[in-house]
């Protein structure tokens, strides 16, 4: 933004209206899209923990079973007060 909005500034206030409101709407899409890709990059990285989780209560069912009893026996006594 390497114009900002002065009251002194020389010229018709709707050509300088409509710069600071060109200006708005280019970085709010730019944030848009800032935000869409940083989505679209914690998606894959849920979806790349998932698998990975997955395979390893594939590969150990008995020890993915202790650790969910466990920690549902953790929760019921938390619960519990």
């Amino acid at each position: 933004m390497s114009q900002q909005y002065s009251p002194n500034r020389t010229g018709t206030g709707s050509s300088t209206a409509s710069s600071v409101e060109r200006q708005a709407r280019d970085m709010a899409n730019a944030a848009g899209e800032k935000i869409s890709d940083t989505v679209d990059q914690a998606q894959a990285l849920a979806q790349d923990q998932y698998d990975k989780l997955t395979a390893n209560i594939r590969r150990n069912p008995l020890q993915a079973a202790g650790i969910a009893a466990g920690i549902g026996f953790v929760l019921a006594l938390l619960a519990r007060r």
